[in-house]
């Protein structure tokens, strides 16, 4: 699959900046296009129960007001946006460009956060998403972790989570986190463009998995990606952080992984390795439920 649309969610604050500024990495690689999102809130949103005894002209008043509010911060993020698309010299086009070069558009849609985000993730190649910003145990919920978990559950597509603080750069280095689910082929299959791209490609495995791990480096080389094997300590622990050091001793700077795989109620997705990549990874990840 070819990657050539790109979904960035815009919400103003800076860690959706630093998204928008690796997107623009990713689309100059594959002369992709980004679709950066606002979402305003729905035009009928029900008043709090404290404006339950307001008369119906202050009613009237405060929701315009917030309207106008909700108006002018979108105004706000779009200059933000135009001004990162000028920086990156990135053209502003609702249509591919003549070249099949990078692009990027820009788009307001009243609703539900996370439900206009799934209904255009499932029409992007990947999105892009900041990682949550939050202490351990608290991920879903956040507002990021809740549109993050969302996205993962309801888009079936690929999720580019950029971590807090991330230089936007060319990745050379990624990882792949192999244990044979089905949402670790799934991710596999989603990020073989990137992975084609890449100088170094390191599976990252179990030792249980050393002949899975081999077969794996045979399919890569089917598609001109020449991989090399890293086990995982076997010590027992949390294989979240296991990944993750092996990630850092290697250099990678992407990691491709599955999401949580274990068919386990909603609410707890973020478990395992799953949480423990969303809370502690310092690197870029891929993930595909």
């Amino acid at each position: 699959m070819a990657i050539k649309t790109i979904l960035v969610p815009m919400d103003g604050t800076e860690a959706s900046l630093e998204v928008l500024d690796t997107a623009f990495v990713v689309a100059g690689r594959f002369g992709a296009h980004i679709q950066a999102t606002h979402v305003l809130p729905p035009a009928d949103t029900v008043e709090p129960f404290t404006f339950a005894r307001l008369s119906s002209k202050l009613k009237e008043s405060l929701q315009a007001e917030a309207e106008s509010g909700a108006r002018e911060n979108a105004a706000r993020i779009r200059a933000q946006f135009e001004q990162c698309c000028q920086k990156h010299a990135i053209p502003v086009a609702d249509a591919p460009v003549p070249d099949n070069g990078p692009s990027a558009a820009w788009k307001e849609v009243s609703g539900r956060i996370s439900d206009v985000l799934v209904h255009q993730a499932r029409l992007a190649d990947v999105t892009a998403i900041a990682r949550p910003r939050v202490s351990a145990g608290t991920i879903r919920r956040s507002p990021a972790g809740e549109n993050l978990e969302s996205i993962m559950l309801g888009s079936g597509r690929p999720v580019l989570v950029v971590p807090p603080k991330w230089v936007a750069r060319r990745s050379e280095h990624a990882a792949i986190g192999w244990n044979e689910s089905l949402e670790a082929s799934r991710t596999l299959a989603s990020t073989i463009p990137w992975l084609r791209e890449m100088k170094t490609v390191t599976v990252v495995a179990s030792r249980k998995r050393e002949a899975s791990a081999g077969d794996l480096l045979n399919y890569l080389a089917w598609h001109g990606v020449n991989g090399q094997v890293s086990f995982l300590d076997g010590k027992g622990g949390s294989v979240g952080a296991s990944i993750l050091t092996v990630c850092a001793e290697v250099g990678a700077e992407m990691l491709m992984v599955g999401g949580f795989s274990h068919a386990r109620a909603r609410q707890l997705l973020f478990g395992g390795v799953t949480r423990h990549l969303l809370e502690k990874s310092e690197i870029l990840t891929v993930m595909v439920h």
